[in-house]
């Protein structure tokens, strides 16, 4: 779920960083070859992610991935393909930006890696039909799933008589019975 509300954070940013023709932001597809491009195109792709998970339910992934600037052949001039640049340099602004509305995402702990011009001689379409311009960062997302832990005191009672007295051991919730308790109760703990 990280990874998704990581890259739902990123694109956001990087829309709100072109106050006027945004490229389109999206994830990573060679479909997108398939049919004409005219105007600029930025794709989001996760390259590795290594996961640690503790038992505490304490997940940790170093994330390496990469964006990619696609302009079009034809519609713009070589000269033209300077765009990539400035494209590059906004969407480092917005991918670097310490800013972010999300918890989970540790805004100090993404680095930019390389960038480079792609050459796409090893894939299906023609390497002559796009200008690409390959960004690459890493970062590391934690996510962190509280885990509940409850200590019932059942004076050696079983399940099921506990269950007879109105606690509810299926859930995961385990309450006091307001009906067995008498008195006052003092939770505060001295230290």
């Amino acid at each position: 779920m990280i990874l998704k509300e990581f890259y739902n954070e990123k694109k956001s940013a990087i829309e709100k960083e072109f106050i006027s023709n945004a490229p389109a932001v999206h994830l990573y597809s060679d479909a997108v070859f398939k049919t004409t491009i005219t105007a600029p195109i930025v794709m989001f792709k996760y390259d590795t992610i290594s996961w640690e998970t503790s038992s505490e339910k304490n997940y940790k992934a170093d994330v390496s991935f990469c964006l990619y600037v696609v302009l079009p052949v034809g519609t713009i001039s070589s000269t033209s393909y300077e765009e990539a640049f400035e494209i590059a340099h906004r969407i480092d602004k917005a991918i670097l930006s310490t800013s972010n509305n999300n918890a989970f995402i540790d805004t100090n702990s993404t680095f930019k890696i390389k960038e480079k011009q792609c050459n796409n001689q090893e894939v299906y379409w023609d390497k002559n039909d796009y200008f690409i311009w390959e960004l690459t960062y890493k970062t590391t997302l934690i996510e962190n799933i509280l885990k509940k832990k409850y200590i019932l005191f059942n004076n050696g009672l079983s399940n099921e008589e506990l269950e007879e007295l109105g606690y509810n051991l299926t859930t995961g919730i385990i309450g006091i019975n307001p009906n067995q308790v008498k008195g006052d109760i003092d939770l505060k703990t001295s230290s």
